[in-house]
Formats: C-alpha cells, structure tokens, sequence
C-alpha cells in the first residue's frame, strides 16, 4: 500500500517454517516463524512471529532485506517515523494503521509474544489489544526498537495509538517489509 512516499507491505510477512513456540529461531539456514497456538493455519491469517535475529538474518545492518523478498527491507526507525509522521505523528497514527483504518495498512491487534512464552493483548483482552511491529534498528546489545499498535478499550470507547520501546531479540513480533 501506497502511504505517502513509502510503499508498504498491506500484510504481515508470513515466510518460513513453522516451529514449536517454546523453541528459540535459531542461526541453522533455515527461515522460521512461529504461529499463533503452533496452528499453521493461523500464520495464514495474522498471527506470524519472529525473533529480532531470526527477522534480520542474524545480520544488524540497519534497512536490511532479511526475511523479506528481493526488493523491500526491514524497517528502520527512520522509516516507522516517516510512516507515523505522514499521519501527524504517533498519536493519529494508530486510527489510520488499525485494521478497518483508512490506510490500507490494515494492522490486526492480535497480540505479541514476550520472551518468546508470554502470549498477551489479544482480542480477548478487556483494556489493551495491541500488535507490535519490528524494526531493523538497534537501541542496544540486548534489544531493538519495536512499535505497538494499540487500541486502549474503556466504556465502549476505543483509543488507538502507536507506541515505540526496546524490545529484547527474543520477544516474538510481526514484520512488514518497506519498498526498496
């Protein structure tokens, strides 16, 4: 999808074979993800994960191709800024990013997998859904910058914005790949 000067993936990655959620991606050759409950039918939908490693090849060359086909890359903070500011910043952003939003980038709030075994803010849950989205840029030896998309649920009303934190390599998130 076509977001101002930038040409998004309108789906999550979903590359690679599956393998058990209590097993860490490994440097082995092989492409791996995880799905949602190790239910391959649920990677067909939204629910592919990836570690900060295994998204990036093992490589931490910022705007990497990684995972991603010949021709887009894993995005930067740079490139998540571009995105968020085309929409006024981080507090709009998250209306137009959401599924059903006006963007066409069509975000699942489906949930995140912490330390790679903590599912959490799915659609089940009362107050906070969220998806978070890796990027390729390092904000230390341990981690990587990563931003949710939230939707904070009280009384019927529904607030989505983007947040923007360091996540350890081995939290399990989704990728969408930017244009070359």
């Amino acid at each position: 999808v076509q977001i101002g000067a930038q040409c998004w993936m309108s789906e999550n990655l979903n590359y690679g074979t599956m393998i058990s959620g209590n097993s860490p991606q490994l440097d082995n050759c092989l492409s791996e993800k995880y799905c949602f409950d190790n239910n391959p039918a649920l990677c067909t939908t939204h629910f592919t994960l990836y570690q900060w490693d295994e998204v990036m090849r093992f490589r931490d060359v910022e705007e990497t191709q990684g995972l991603c086909p010949p021709g887009w890359h894993i995005p930067s903070e740079a490139d998540w800024e571009e995105l968020f500011n085309y929409f006024q910043g981080s507090a709009f952003a998250g209306s137009a990013l959401k599924h059903n939003g006006y963007s066409g980038f069509n975000a699942l709030l489906s949930g995140v997998r912490f330390l790679n075994h903590v599912w959490k803010f799915d659609d089940e849950g009362p107050l906070l859904r969220n998806s978070i989205f890796w990027s390729s840029t390092i904000q230390s030896p341990e981690k990587a910058w990563a931003h949710g998309l939230n939707e904070v649920v009280s009384d019927d009303n529904y607030t989505p914005s983007v947040s923007c934190y360091p996540a350890f390599f081995n939290n399990a998130f989704m990728v969408r790949c930017l244009e070359d």
